[in-house]
């Protein structure tokens, strides 16, 4: 992700964490049969989708 290469070119530890939650935030979503986009066989579309991965990354 565009993320991961700004952290490792500018030396940003910020950039990587962030990179790192976002992926962990659709890997769980797409896990879940419930929260898949309906191209994957679930029934959210993409606003929803990215709805559901903004909630994952603010949560606590």
């Amino acid at each position: 992700m565009l993320l991961g290469w700004l952290g490792l070119k500018n030396k940003n530890p910020a950039f990587l964490k962030a990179e790192k939650a976002i992926e962990a935030a659709v890997d769980a979503l797409i896990e879940n049969p419930k929260t898949r986009t309906q191209d994957l066989g679930g029934k959210l579309g993409t606003r929803a989708f990215g709805e559901e991965i903004a909630a994952r990354l603010n949560r606590p």
